[in-house]
C-alpha cells in the first residue's frame, strides 16, 4: 500500500535564539526544546539570526532597555530542513499538542491574530492608531509552498527598508519588530485587504508579561504566579516574557 503524500511530509520545529551580553537565549532555547520534544514528538533545530545587527527592548526583569538581536527571522524558510515547519520564539513554552493539529490544516502559513495577557485581558498592542491590526510572529506554522516563500521574502524586504514601511503603514514604534514585518507582508500578499486575510491560528496567544515567581503544572491545569497574583488556567502553551525566570533554576526544574 502506498502512503499518502501527507504522511511522508517531514515536520519539525525551528527556534531562533541569538545570545546578547545580558541574556543567554540559546540556553532558553535548549530548555524550550525539551518541552517540544516531549509534547510534540518533533525534531528541533535552533538557529541564530543576524549576529551583528542590534535592536533595543525593554526588559521587565531589569526595568531597563537592553540589547536585542531580533533580525534574521526572514531566513526561516531557507533555514528549515522540513516540508512543514513550526517556527517559534524560544520563550514560547509548548505544554500541549495543539500545534500538531495545525500541520494538517494549514495550506501555506498561519499566525496568531489575537493575544491575551494574563494580567490584563483588555490590553491591546496596536502597530499604530491608524495602522493595521497586528499579527504575532511568536508562532508561525508554514509549509514549503510558493506563498509561504513569498511571505518570508517580503519580510526580508521590509526588514531592509523598515523606516520606509513604518511611514507607509503609520507605525508609531519604529523599533524593528517581526510582528510588524509579518503583519505588513501578510497584508501585501493578500491584496492589501483584511477581508482577504491569510490563515490564522484559531486560538489566542497566551502571554505572561510580568516578572514571574513560579509556574506549577498539575494534571490538566497550570498555575502561574507573579509578584501580585496567581493565575490558574487549563494546561496550554504559554508565551513567557520574563527571560530571567526562563533562565532560573526554578524554571529549569520544571523542564521535562
Amino acid at each position: 500500500m502506498t502512503q499518502s503524500s501527507e504522511s511522508v511530509k517531514s515536520k519539525g520545529v525551528l527556534l531562533f535564539a541569538t545570545d546578547t551580553k545580558t541574556t543567554k537565549y540559546t540556553e532558553i532555547a535548549r530548555r524550550a526544546s525539551r518541552f517540544i520534544e516531549v509534547n510534540l514528538g518533533l525534531p528541533v533545530k535552533v538557529v541564530s539570526g543576524n549576529q551583528t545587527a542590534e535592536n533595543r527592548r525593554f526588559s521587565i526583569d531589569s526595568g531597563q532597555f537592553e540589547t536585542w538581536k531580533n533580525f534574521g527571522r526572514c531566513d526561516a524558510y531557507k533555514l528549515s530542513p522540513w516540508d512543514q515547519t513550526i517556527l517559534l520564539d524560544c520563550d514560547y513554552m509548548v505544554l500541549d499538542k495543539n500545534l500538531l493539529k495545525l500541520l494538517g490544516t494549514v495550506q501555506d502559513y498561519a499566525l496568531h491574530d489575537s493575544n491575551i495577557y494574563l494580567d490584563d485581558f483588555t490590553r491591546q498592542e496596536p502597530m499604530g492608531t491608524y495602522s493595521l491590526p497586528m499579527l504575532w510572529a511568536t508562532v508561525i506554522v508554514f509549509n514549503r509552498t510558493e506563498k509561504a516563500s513569498l511571505l518570508f521574502e517580503l519580510v526580508a524586504r521590509i526588514e531592509r527598508n523598515y523606516p520606509y514601511y513604518c511611514k507607509l503603514y503609520n507605525i508609531t514604534n519604529t523599533n524593528f519588530r517581526n510582528d510588524f514585518a509579518f503583519t505588513i507582508a501578510d497584508n501585501i500578499i493578500n491584496g492589501y485587504s483584511p477581508s482577504n486575510a491569510g490563515c490564522r491560528i484559531p486560538w489566542p496567544l497566551i502571554t505572561a508579561s510580568n516578572p514571574l515567581k513560579s509556574i506549577h503544572i498539575d494534571n490538566n491545569n497550570i498555575t502561574v504566579k507573579d509578584d501580585k497574583r496567581a493565575y490558574v488556567l487549563p494546561k496550554q502553551n504559554l508565551h513567557i516574557i520574563s527571560k530571567e525566570y526562563l533562565l532560573s533554576d526554578n524554571f529549569g526544574d520544571l523542564a521535562p
